[in-house]
C-alpha cells in the first residue's frame, strides 16, 4: 500500500477515511508547518524542564526534536512511518536524542511512566481509536501530556461535515475536544495557537475567533 501513488492515496483516505487514512507519510510533503513549530515552541517554553526526558509521539520530520533538544535533557521519538524512522536514524545526529523507533499508532513501546514529558503533534486526528491512544499517552508519562490537533473550522470542513485535508479522519471544535479530555479522568489546562497555518502564529488561555489549533497539556502530577 505504502508504494501507491500520492494521488491513488489521496483519493482511497478520502473516500475511504478509517481504512486508508494510514497511508499518509509526512516524506510525501517534508516541510516544516508554522503552526506544528509554534506548537513546540509552546510546550519547551512552557512544560519542559531542562532534566526532563521527552517523548515525541509522531515526531515526522524531526523538527519538534530540534526544537525540543535546545532544553530537554534526553530526547526520544517513534512513528508509525517506518521510511520516516529509517531517515532520522541517518539524518538526526545529537547525544541527546537516544532513538528512533516504529510503532503500530496505539502500542507504545515503553514501560508506564517511562518519560517525563510526551509531545503528540497532529497525530490523534489522524488516529481511528483516538482514546486508546490517549491513554497510552498518559501511561508513559510521568508528568504532561502535550497535544495539538486542529480546531475544526468551517473553512476547512466539507459540506459533507468531514476535514477537507483527506489525511484527516475527523477534527474537533474546542467544546468537542474538551468533551474527550474530560474521558481521560485527568486534569488539563487549554493552550490555543491563533493565525493562519502559513503564520505567524500566536498564543492564548482563551480560544479566539483566529485559533487554528487546540493544544491542551494533560497533567498527571
Amino acid at each position: 500500500m505504502a508504494g501507491l501513488g500520492l494521488q491513488l492515496r489521496i483519493w482511497l483516505s478520502r473516500h475511504f477515511r478509517r481504512t486508508f487514512s494510514g497511508l499518509y507519510s509526512t516524506l510525501d510533503n517534508p516541510a516544516e508547518i508554522p503552526v506544528q513549530v509554534a506548537a513546540y515552541h509552546l510546550v519547551t517554553e512552557r512544560y519542559i524542564r531542562k532534566s526532563d526526558s521527552v517523548l515525541d509521539v509522531g515526531f515526522g520530520i524531526g523538527c519538534g526534536l530540534r526544537i525540543m533538544v535546545e532544553k530537554a535533557e534526553k530526547l526520544s521519538g517513534i512513528e508509525v512511518d517506518r521510511k520516516t524512522v529509517r531517515l532520522a536514524r541517518n539524518a538526526i545526529f545529537d547525544s541527546r536524542i537516544s532513538g528512533f523507533e516504529h510503532y503500530d499508532g496505539y502500542s507504545i513501546p515503553f514501560k508506564e511512566r517511562s518519560f517525563d514529558v510526551v509531545t503528540c503533534i497532529d497525530v490523534i486526528e489522524h488516529v481511528p481509536d483516538y482514546l486508546r491512544l490517549l491513554n497510552e499517552l498518559c501511561r508513559i508519562t510521568k508528568r504532561i501530556v502535550f497535544l495539538s490537533t486542529p480546531n475544526r473550522r468551517i473553512e476547512h470542513t466539507g459540506v459533507d461535515g468531514k476535514p477537507k485535508n483527506p489525511w484527516h479522519i475527523r477534527e474537533w471544535s474546542y467544546e468537542e475536544f474538551d468533551r474527550v479530555l474530560m474521558q481521560l479522568g485527568k486534569n488539563y489546562e487549554w493552550n490555543f495557537l491563533n493565525g493562519p497555518w502559513e503564520g505567524p502564529v500566536s498564543v492564548s488561555q482563551r480560544i479566539t475567533n483566529a485559533t487554528i489549533a487546540l493544544t491542551p497539556a494533560i497533567i498527571i502530577c
